[in-house]
């Protein structure tokens, strides 16, 4: 079915006569269809654009309302139609007259079938946010929207974003969004790399990872009084023997962490430079969901409740498995279809500082490109100093220079005044992970979406001149982390950037009395 700016509201309401009610709790304007002397006058010669104009509304929001409300009393799948990209073909479905053999020019086609699934997709979604099974979507979705690429899937989301739906909306619904897309994806075959290439690694680790999160939903389906029956009770007493070899494996299974921080660090700016933005911020979301739940896991586990261990153990192995399947049918072929020989060169160089899951790569891959891992810059980075460095108070060797800074008991991190980042130390005591695919990065995409906001508001105050310095503390593994931003500023008053300085003060808080002597012990 197609619902267009041309269809007519007499034809739509006599076809499904439940849409008088639906169109009159949208909008009050359209109560006057309740009337049947009305509906048969003013709405046999209406169409939906003349309809959304009258109540005040934007077309495109009016059709995908009506459009949900059909797929949900038909099952039947519906094609939107964008205003401009009428045909004579869709006003004959519509019911008008016109040129049965007529077809829209390719270019006209394409857009119009873009803007279709966008909309159709957005149709999808809020029925998915509503509640409606996944089942009930998958015909509908599979015959209006047919086989996408993974880039499409990147396109499509990046669209949403910038249309208003929101990235977390799109990642509380992200699961049941990938299983539909695993379906209706066209098929696709993620190439073997050579030893040594980012995604021969990634696949190297994900290999590892589903291995032993197989292992822990094995183990806890084993424990059930019926085994393999995930309804049936757990046997405690088999839980008291297994439980010790759980607490092992999800411990293994926490090193997923170094996996996904590659990502976030050396493969997601290269998307990001590529103009794909809006998958790596979900990505990135369902990471630190998995984090957290591999936490709750691993403390559960040592716990008193046998059942509530057991649960959160095994669904945190599937999440793991799931990001897996996310990696495989979504990520690698998108970023593999997007990404430069030279980018590729980008991810590799600087993987070694963040570390690896359970392997490391197979072999030296160099890339077939000009660019070499020493040469490689993010655009708008520094491709050379000179050999000394004046400052304010003295001339340093750049060796010198860089030396004092890496040696400094801090993690320092500058973001100049276009929010991208300009520095790092790169030293071996620092707390959180950075590495070269961070240089030039919008500082809002270093960040997980859950705190961007966070991030606005003190570069936004620090712009201003309303606050030059933001403070935080936080206790992670043991430690007492005291994380300072600093507004930089030219002596006229003039933003230049941000700095941040972050400290384990673990054990200056611990200091007691004086030390007045030199004491090497």
């Amino acid at each position: 079915m197609l619902l267009s700016a041309t269809t007519s509201i007499h034809d739509l309401v006599t076809s499904h006569p439940y849409l008088i009610e639906v169109l009159a709790d949208y909008a009050p304007a359209f109560a006057k269809l309740r009337n049947p002397l009305l509906r048969n006058t003013l709405g046999r010669v209406a169409t939906l654009q003349q309809a959304a104009d009258l109540a005040g509304l934007e077309l495109t929001g009016l059709m995908a309302h009506l459009a949900r409300a059909i797929m949900e009393h038909t099952k039947e799948a519906v094609t939107l139609v964008p205003r401009g990209a009428e045909t004579p073909a869709h006003a004959m479905a519509d019911g008008d007259s016109g040129c049965g053999g007529c077809t829209p020019r390719p270019a006209e086609a394409n857009t119009a079938d873009r803007a279709t699934r966008l909309a159709t997709l957005r149709a999808l979604l809020e029925r998915l946010h509503q509640g409606t099974p996944l089942a009930d979507l998958k015909e509908a979705f599979a015959s209006a929207v047919g086989g996408i690429s993974a880039a499409e899937v990147a396109s499509l989301e990046k669209e949403l974003v910038a249309g208003g739906v929101a990235e977390t909306e799109i990642k509380r619904l992200c699961s049941l969004h990938v299983d539909i897309f695993r379906e209706a994806l066209a098929p696709q075959h993620v190439p073997d790399m050579p030893p040594g290439h980012p995604v021969h690694t990634y696949r190297a680790e994900n290999a590892e990872a589903t291995r032993i999160a197989d292992e822990i939903i094995s183990q806890i389906d084993r424990m059930r009084s019926v085994p393999g029956d995930t309804e049936s009770p757990l046997d405690e007493l088999a839980w008291s023997f297994s439980r010790r070899h759980v607490a092992d494996l999800l411990a293994d299974l926490a090193h997923v962490e170094r996996h996904y921080t590659r990502k976030e660090m050396q493969l997601f700016p290269m998307l990001e430079e590529n103009g794909i933005e809006a998958p790596p911020k979900v990505m990135w979301e369902v990471h630190d969901d998995i984090r957290s739940l591999l936490r709750k896991a691993r403390e559960t586990v040592e716990g008193p409740s046998p059942v509530a261990a057991a649960t959160v153990a095994r669904d945190a192995a599937l999440a793991v498995k799931d990001m897996v399947d996310k990696e495989e049918t979504v990520l690698f072929p998108m970023a593999l279809e997007s990404l430069t020989e030279a980018q590729w060169g980008r991810v590799r160089h600087g993987e070694d500082e963040i570390g690896y899951a359970w392997v490391t790569p197979e072999g030296e891959w160099t890339p077939q490109a000009a660019d070499t891992p020493e040469s490689l810059t993010m655009e708008g980075a520094a491709t050379g100093t000179p050999d000394r460095v004046t400052l304010g108070t003295g001339t340093l060797a750049v060796e010198t220079l860089d030396r004092m800074l890496r040696t400094l008991p801090l993690d320092l991190s500058l973001v100049d005044a276009e929010d991208r980042v300009a520095y790092y130390t790169d030293s071996t005591h620092r707390i959180f992970p950075r590495s070269a695919g961070v240089i030039g990065r919008n500082v809002r995409n270093c960040h997980p979406p859950k705190s961007v906001h966070m991030v606005e508001e003190i570069l936004a105050r620090f712009k201003t001149g309303e606050r030059d310095e933001a403070a935080f503390w936080i206790e992670l593994g043991g430690r007492f982390l005291h994380i300072r931003y600093f507004a930089i500023r030219s002596d006229e008053g003039r933003y230049l950037g941000c700095l941040e300085v972050a400290q384990d003060v673990t054990d200056i808080r611990a200091l007691s009395g004086q030390r007045r002597l030199l004491d090497w012990n």
